[in-house]
């Protein structure tokens, strides 16, 4: 008889895939939850836990910051992982999306 996966050991699996990937190129959270079939909005989740074992490996997940498309206004301060709503700046929803890189 299969043994079915459990939760967590579906979850490791899952972020040892998105470290692969990002070990090779830098992504958006669209083309990961694309990659490993998760939705969008999952990916932030298990970025910030593929941080901190990342961190335990002397590994850093390198994140380069998403920019208004209209003003160029740039995210430097934003330390949560997931793609903001609009631009503080000139309040338009037109955003490019952060990259996330392991390094």
């Amino acid at each position: 008889m299969k043994k079915q996966p459990s939760e967590v050991e579906r979850n490791q699996t899952l972020r040892r895939s998105i470290i692969e990937l990002l070990s090779e190129k830098e992504l958006s959270a669209r083309e990961i939850s694309a990659a490993v079939g998760i939705r969008e909005k999952e990916v932030s989740d298990h970025l910030i836990h593929i941080e901190k074992s990342l961190r335990a490996q002397k590994r850093r997940l390198l994140t380069t910051p998403a920019q208004c498309l209209s003003c160029d206004y740039v995210f430097t301060d934003r330390r949560r992982l997931s793609k903001p709503g609009r631009c503080p700046r000139c309040k338009n929803e037109h955003l490019a999306d952060p990259l996330y890189l392991v390094k």
